[in-house]
């Protein structure tokens, strides 16, 4: 949990920031982070239904944007309906494909970004992102109140092990090296007049290698073929 930060987008009701703030100090998290709040997040209904975790909403980190407020983190969109993002590339998931995914993985720190209470995140805030996930529910009502959702988000989140308890994690590759294939693979891209639009085919790849955790001698050997290839 000291690894995971909660940011609320424009939130606009003091329940659910209550909620947010008793499920947040339930699974440990020690601070949260409020994007444009729309209400009083330390108002007499926040304080009142966070119950004994109104020091978080006391002392929340209130930032001016979602950029501002993820810097430096491995980005984690949430959204009810997965088909938002329309014909946009962006890393969707079921929320248990997506743990899977971090397991073992060594990223540093992980944002959840979770988003408005009426409208939830946009398509564009959700393409930003560097995985999106949703909760598989009844598909007559998919869409979960946000305290809800995060809180079984982070349930799932305490069954991941990110220590190094067999020695296996020195196998995969950390946030540092894949992005240095990233850009590797951009530079390879850049030269062929047949890839049109570079900009997404980059993001495609990223995405990609984000959701398949490869290991250190895979990224090698990814590089070795993108340093020697001359178009």
């Amino acid at each position: 949990m000291q690894n995971i930060k909660v940011v609320l987008v424009e939130s606009r009701y003091q329940i659910n920031l209550g909620y947010i703030a008793r499920v947040a100090k339930n699974f440990g998290l020690k601070k949260l982070y409020l994007v444009n709040p729309k209400c009083r997040f330390a108002g007499a209904n926040a304080i009142k239904y966070s119950k004994h975790a109104h020091e978080l909403l006391e002392n929340a980190v209130v930032c001016r944007s979602i950029p501002e407020a993820t810097k430096g983190c491995f980005v984690v969109g949430t959204t009810g309906i997965w088909t938002k993002s329309g014909a946009s590339f962006f890393n969707i998931s079921d929320i248990d494909t997506a743990m899977k995914t971090m397991r073992g993985s060594k990223i540093k720190e992980i944002c959840l970004l979770i988003g408005r209470d009426n409208i939830g995140l946009t398509k564009d805030e959700l393409k930003d992102c560097d995985m999106a996930i949703f909760i598989p529910a009844n598909p007559e009502y998919p869409v979960l109140n946000i305290s809800h959702a995060l809180a079984i988000i982070l349930y799932a989140l305490t069954k991941l092990n990110f220590k190094d308890k067999y020695g296996l994690n020195d196998l995969y590759a950390g946030q540092a090296q894949t992005g240095n294939t990233a850009r590797l693979f951009e530079k390879f891209i850049a030269g062929n007049k047949q890839v049109r639009d570079k900009k997404a085919i980059a993001m495609v790849f990223r995405h990609i290698l984000k959701r398949s955790n490869p290991t250190k001698n895979e990224l090698k050997a990814l590089n070795i073929a993108f340093h020697k290839h001359d178009w």
